[in-house]
């Protein structure tokens, strides 16, 4: 496995896919091909988050699978062969991108796959369709900002119950049929995209484009108004209704999407009434 800022997370060889036109994908303007536990998918949290709060689109979400298992899995030219190899990556990701990251996880308590992760969030899919990102996203805080190993099942169900899903129903269905299936789906989708890893983006239309890595904003606002034709209609939210769009918080993601000062950001999610604590060396504020 490949990691770097202009690819992101990139597959081994033997799992990359080939391209081919996709068949089974739901109209949205956006498709966000992603994982649970994609550093750059998180380090690109600020600059999505800005997006959204500028403009008006839908977002079809393809969970693709970074990490069946750590057997016969890496490549060691790359860097990264073992969950010990994972630690300096995520240490440099939040270096380089200030999102706030803890890689202990990776020493103390190894994820030994992400594929539960997706199904996870395809179960999530099924049961409230509009909260499907926000239970990505807290997956994501479990993970990167508190060094859970969610690929334990008794600690993503933990995560599940705090979440608010029915804790039995959730169980059920994380290993039914249908949701290997539509596993597997998301698979194809994202083969049929073309898309080598996470994450990827994909701007639909006659031509699609695709930004992958941890792209900046201008480039997701650059894709976005090309490929819509200009049509995408401009949201105009105050900076207070632009951080009550969300429960969460790191400092970079609140100076992004404000584009302030940290005091500026810090300041006016006070008076807003999160709550703020120092996780993973870095800011973080929730409701």
């Amino acid at each position: 496995m490949q990691c770097d800022s202009e690819q992101g997370c990139v597959l081994p060889k033997s799992q990359q896919p080939h391209s081919a036109k996709p068949s089974h994908l739901n109209a949205a303007d956006v498709v966000f091909v992603t994982d649970p536990i994609c550093s750059h998918c998180w380090a690109i949290e600020p600059a999505w988050r800005r997006l959204n709060c500028n403009f008006s689109f839908t977002t079809r979400y393809i969970h693709g699978g970074l990490l069946p298992s750590w057997q016969g899995f890496g490549d060691a030219g790359n860097g990264i062969s073992g969950p010990l190899d994972v630690i300096p990556h995520w240490q440099q990701v939040a270096a380089h991108y200030q999102q706030p990251i803890d890689p202990s996880v990776w020493r103390t308590d190894p994820i030994t796959n992400s594929y539960i992760l997706c199904k996870a969030a395809l179960v999530a899919r099924q049961l409230q369709p509009h909260r499907e990102s926000d239970f990505v996203r807290f997956m994501r805080e479990k993970i990167f900002l508190l060094a859970i190993n969610l690929s334990d099942e008794q600690k993503l169900l933990a995560c599940v119950a705090e979440f608010g899903f029915d804790v039995d129903t959730f169980q059920s269905l994380l290993h039914s049929a249908s949701i290997s299936s539509l596993f597997l789906r998301e698979q194809q989708e994202m083969l049929a995209l073309g898309a080598r890893g996470f994450p990827s983006i994909i701007f639909l239309s006659q031509f699609p484009e695709r930004v992958v890595g941890s792209a900046s904003y201008v480039a997701l606002e650059r894709a976005l108004l090309l490929q819509n034709n200009h049509k995408v209609k401009p949201l105009q939210l105050t900076d207070e209704q632009k951080l009550l769009r969300y429960p969460s918080w790191t400092l970079k993601e609140a100076t992004e999407v404000l584009q302030c000062t940290n005091q500026q950001a810090r300041e006016l999610l006070n008076a807003l009434n999160f709550n703020h604590s120092i996780i993973a060396q870095g800011d973080f504020w929730q409701k």
